[in-house]
């Protein structure tokens, strides 16, 4: 630990070397005072660099220079005189790109993640300035108080390194279900594995899908693999700690190698995505669900062209939300955070970025950028924003109603009651005839609440999973295609194969720096 300590202080310094080109173009001598209505202004302006996920999406105006941006710097930047320049991340390869722009000098004063283990990263290489929490409680006391249950979260050593955004309790992520397909076949939802299964060849049995009728799609994922069906629960807490990592698949876990029996068996039967291996982001999967091909289909909502393409191909198509089974398998909870954030190490006016978070929070702010402009963007109904979805004009909300502005304070829109939620979800996240699919998310996340669980956050950087996971990833692939696509008589020499290479490829090193972390309590702990 000590060597690790002093490693780390040694990349902190590499990174101060030119911190006078902090918080945005040059040293700054610029003073800050408050000014009659007690706003603090700085007496030169002072340049804020603020990240932006830019996710790629068509017919959207430029993440860093729209409506919205220019919203902020009026009303926020103008006031304390401090320019606020929006810098773009690219969503599906933000931690290369904030590892080039830090490599360069030219990070923004934000550095943030989803995944406690990139932000792990960036702390163990020097790369964030420790936050002084009395600072912190002067220049954003609302914040403070705002994140309050999340503020463990953001404290290494009894430090604060991280701020950390709210996580209100609703998961937009579905399996849909063609319950006209369960009609057909005179089946009820399956309620546990066995009738899932049942219902997958019913619905190939009497090819619901028309010819090349697909039960349920599937797609080449990432390194988190859902094995959950498999896993023992309660869950023992050091296997967990080894095991349970959504940066890293765990191949060599007896519950990973029980789920992928099972999909190999799914796929020898001819019950999921045929070439499932080709279709990394879902568009295939999509295609074949709303064509009609298909009977389930796992998602994010809101997804208005699948409902839409879905009504115009197959106008009497139903869905559901797939229920939770009897009694509930375990399952991923999300970390009790939103997005996790830090300051640069080389900002040298972290107060700025305080006072942002500060006027951030403030719910008339973060109203009008969750929400738009009443009468153009969203008409209030029973005391409840309503959002013009089809509005076209240049006050419209960007992706995911500007949530990559607002995400430095919540991960999603918290109308203050779960009515109230369910009534702008019902609105936003379907259209009109399934909203019901909203009321069947929370019957679900409400059963299986008592059976998930959170991975285990270490509070010191794993550096062989930043060092090997790359690697193992490429590899995971390969080796999740051929064993879903083996012959089942070829199915345990090759798992016993690629297990070895696995672990001889980085993964073993990984289990036993884990191993080594969990047994000396270096992870956070309730």
């Amino acid at each position: 630990m000590k060597l690790k300590r002093i490693l780390s202080l040694i990349a902190a310094g590499a990174l101060a070397v030119p911190m006078l080109a902090a918080c945005g173009g040059g040293e700054s001598n610029a003073e800050l005072t408050q000014d009659s209505d007690g706003n603090y202004v700085y007496s030169e302006q002072v340049e804020l660099k603020i990240p932006v996920y830019d996710r790629g999406t068509q017919g959207q105006a430029p993440v860093d220079d729209n409506y919205w941006t220019r919203y902020i710097q009026e009303n926020f930047g103008d006031k304390h005189n401090i320019k606020v320049t929006f810098v773009p991340i690219t969503r599906n390869d933000d931690v290369a790109v904030f590892n080039r722009l830090l490599a360069a000098g030219e990070e923004p004063d934000i550095i943030f993640s989803y995944d406690y283990p990139v932000a792990m990263e960036f702390y163990s290489k020097g790369a964030l300035q420790e936050i002084n929490e009395e600072d912190f409680k002067k220049y954003a006391p609302t914040y403070y108080e705002y994140t309050a249950d999340t503020q463990k979260y953001g404290k290494l050593e009894d430090k604060m390194y991280f701020f950390a955004a709210t996580r209100p309790d609703f998961d937009s992520y579905v399996t849909l279900v063609r319950t006209d397909w369960l009609e057909q076949c005179g089946l009820d939802m399956p309620k546990n594995r066995q009738e899932y299964y049942e219902m997958l060849k019913a619905f190939k049995e009497n090819n619901c899908g028309g010819e090349g009728t697909i039960p349920a799609t599937k797609v080449l994922g990432n390194a988190y693999y859902a094995n959950y069906d498999f896993r023992p629960y309660p869950m023992d807490e050091r296997e967990k700690a080894l095991y349970s990592d959504i940066s890293v698949a765990s191949l060599t876990y007896e519950a990973t190698k029980e789920q992928l029996k099972w999909d190999n068996q799914l796929y020898n039967e001819g019950l999921v995505s045929p070439n499932f291996y080709l279709d990394t982001d879902e568009s295939q999967a999509l295609a074949d669900f709303t064509s009609g091909k298909a009977g389930v289909f796992s998602g994010y909502l809101p997804n208005q062209l699948l409902f839409q393409t879905l009504q115009e191909n197959c106008p009497d198509a139903k869905v559901d939300v797939l229920e939770a089974y009897d009694p509930p398998m375990p399952g991923r909870k999300y970390w009790g955070f939103g997005m996790l954030s830090g300051i640069s190490a080389r900002c040298e006016h972290p107060e700025a970025v305080m006072m942002y978070l500060e006027w951030m929070v403030q719910e008339e702010n973060l109203f009008a950028l969750q929400n738009g402009v009443e009468g153009k963007t969203y008409n209030m109904e029973d005391g409840v924003p309503m959002l013009v979805t089809d509005y076209t004009g240049e006050e419209r909300l960007m992706n995911g109603t500007n949530k990559d502005l607002w995400c430095v304070v919540t991960e999603s829109v918290d109308y203050g009651s779960e009515e109230a939620n369910k009534k702008v979800q019902k609105h936003t996240y379907t259209p009109a005839g399934y909203e019901y699919l909203i009321d069947e998310i929370y019957t679900k996340a409400e059963a299986n609440k008592p059976y998930l669980y959170e991975d285990t956050l270490f509070t010191v950087q794993i550096q062989s999973l930043s060092t090997y996971k790359a690697d193992l990833l490429e590899k995971w692939k390969t080796y999740f295609t051929d064993l879903v696509t083996c012959d089942p008589s070829e199915f345990d020499a090759k798992y016993e194969q690629y297990c070895t290479e696995y672990l001889n490829a980085g993964y073993q090193a990984i289990l036993d720096e884990k191993a080594a972390a969990y047994d000396a309590g270096q992870y956070l702990q309730e």
